[in-house]
């Protein structure tokens, strides 16, 4: 479960531990999966899907980065002393993730109806490098849920005390993890397209009727979690 450690009491083990929730949370994105997956399908899509992936990998480095580096600057806490910036911050994302758990289960398709997706699934086909580059890009760092779980996830690692290499080696864990799924579906669907083009059809069209109900859970789940390590956090 997410945390804000003391920082003079953590171990790098016990940060990656804490940060491990959120970065399986960033791994499990549905819509995104679904995007990539539609790239590698589409006839010329794998260049643009690997431009996704690029995006992606930046999406996800770069606002635990900025985060990690902000809350290296807040005043340090001694002993058990509560972290209230941090804490406060980590009680309004877990709250935020309720509140769109709530907008994802209203938004389950019925019964026999087809679900809605986003407008840009239909250019997904047609997508250029640099269009995947932005997509993935903003999939990552901007989608809510990623941008919540990034920042609860750099505060603890910045507010601990470590060496710059072992925070490197910190965001590097958290970053190979957040991207495993993409990393996998890329890699895999770009090596052995023939074998794997079953299985993408078949996860792809599973995860278009099935997002809005895995996102709702994913919600639920994280904003738990944020809320817990922000009310520990005091």
């Amino acid at each position: 479960m997410l945390a804000l450690s003391d920082s003079k009491e953590c171990s790098m083990g016990s940060i990656i531990g804490d940060i491990l929730t959120s970065a399986l949370g960033i791994a499990l994105s549905p819509i995104p999966l679904l995007a990539v997956i539609t790239l590698l399908l589409a006839p010329r899509g794998n260049a643009a899907a690997l431009g996704f992936l690029g995006g992606w990998l930046l999406g996800v480095i770069l606002p635990v980065l900025v985060i990690t580096i902000l809350a290296g600057l807040l005043p340090e806490s001694s002993g058990n002393a509560s972290r209230p910036v941090g804490g406060t911050l980590l009680l309004v994302l877990g709250g935020l993730l309720l509140y769109l758990a709530a907008g994802e289960w209203r938004l389950r398709p019925q019964p026999g109806r087809a679900p809605v997706l986003p407008r840009w699934v239909a250019a997904l086909d047609t997508m250029t490098v640099p269009q995947g580059l932005a997509l993935g890009f903003g999939l990552a760092a901007l989608a809510p849920k990623n941008l919540s779980l990034a920042i609860g996830a750099g505060l603890t690692i910045g507010g601990a005390t470590f060496e710059f290499r072992e925070v490197m080696l910190v965001l590097l864990v958290f970053v190979l993890i957040a991207a495993s799924s993409m990393l996998v579906v890329v890699v895999g669907g770009m090596a052995a397209v023939d074998a794997w083009r079953r299985p993408l059809i078949e996860l792809r069209d599973w995860m278009g009727r099935n997002s809005a109900t895995v996102l709702a859970v994913l919600y639920l789940v994280l904003g738990v979690s944020l809320i817990g390590a922000g009310i520990s956090a005091f």
